[in-house]
């Protein structure tokens, strides 16, 4: 019985992770090359599907300017990196739980992970460089 919810929820985890770039999980398709985290679920099955891709968490607040000003480059880097990357937004304030297991005192933060393990984090407003070598690093 355990393992089936298990499967169910690897399926699960699969569609949805699948479907948020399709535009269909739980959310509205937006036009935005980096979605935004609506649910603790929807970030968990992300989490739980990692296995091989480069995952990039842009952690904000609608409040921070530094953040508002990463937002447009971080839009770029999506676009121009597409299947290579995948791109989310979670806002802190929404999820202070997910802020807190990524460990962060300053925002914007962006964490990039691959295969479950964070590799790298960037915090405060960094050049358009610095995060597409990173992009670079972890994707070849």
């Amino acid at each position: 019985m355990r393992i089936s919810k298990m499967l169910n929820f690897s399926l699960t985890a699969a569609a949805c992770f699948a479907a948020l770039h399709l535009g269909s999980c739980g959310q509205k398709k937006s036009e935005s090359a980096v979605p935004i985290i609506q649910s603790d679920t929807e970030f968990r099955a992300l989490m739980a599907d990692t296995t091989g891709r480069l995952i990039v968490f842009d952690l904000y607040a609608d409040w921070c300017q530094p953040c508002r000003m990463l937002s447009p480059m971080l839009e770029s880097i999506a676009q121009e990196n597409a299947g290579r990357v995948w791109l989310y937004k979670i806002n802190v304030d929404k999820y202070p739980a997910i802020a807190r297991q990524f460990s962060v005192s300053g925002i914007p933060h962006v964490v990039f992970l691959k295969n479950g393990q964070v590799l790298r984090t960037l915090t405060g407003l960094n050049p358009s460089e610095a995060y597409v070598q990173a992009i670079v690093d972890f994707t070849r």
